[in-house]
């Protein structure tokens, strides 16, 4: 009995001793350096000198710069010689002209748009919903039950005492006026009548 006491107390000494026991997995070589990277190919860098600011005329390339016509589609339509808009940006008016204002258009206000709206759409009702939430230039709002053109509507803005509501690029789809206190009514990018109550 003793012999197997001293065995049993020499396996649970071994097994302690080698619980204690300390793992390194240091060794004294220094890690491995990642390998250098090849070098990409780059393209030739051309030099010039650009054209003066404003529509002057100047050199340009070893030529003669003549300045033209300022861009129509231009982001400050006003001030020529100033960079075109960007490509794919919208221009304001998404190819869709301003709306004759009806006699007795009367001024809009953020604040009293907000809301839930009822929709004629060429004769399809659904409804819009209108919110002061910043969405690119404009304001977040959405349509639901629209089958027509402002199923695509994405946000609005004031222009003026016109409402426009603009698509998903920015893009208008709608003009629109305040005809009376809870009556918003105006012409869709096709064509149709678009009228807002409530």
């Amino acid at each position: 009995m003793v012999q197997k006491v001293l065995i049993a107390t020499a396996v649970a000494s071994v097994l302690a001793l080698s619980a204690c026991q300390r793992t390194s997995y240091y060794q004294n070589q220094p890690a491995p350096q990642p390998q250098p990277l090849t070098p990409a190919p780059a393209g030739q860098v051309q030099s010039g000198n650009l054209p003066p600011p404003g529509g002057q005329q100047g050199t340009y390339n070893s030529g003669t710069y003549q300045p033209g016509q300022a861009p129509a589609n231009t982001a400050n339509a006003g001030n020529t010689g100033q960079f075109p808009a960007a490509p794919g940006a919208p221009t304001g008016g998404g190819g869709m002209g301003n709306v004759a204002a009806p006699a007795g258009a009367m001024p809009l206000s953020n604040s009293a748009l907000v809301g839930s709206w009822k929709v004629n759409e060429g004769g399809v009702q659904c409804d819009m919903f209108l919110t002061l939430t910043n969405l690119g230039d404009g304001l977040r709002g959405g349509t639901r039950g629209c089958t027509g053109g402002l199923s695509q509507m994405k946000s609005w803005g004031i222009n003026g005492d016109q409402v426009v509501l603009n698509d998903a690029n920015g893009y208008a789809i709608a003009r629109l006026y305040k005809t009376a206190d809870n009556r918003i009514e105006g012409q869709g990018s096709a064509g149709q009548q678009v009228v807002l109550s409530r």
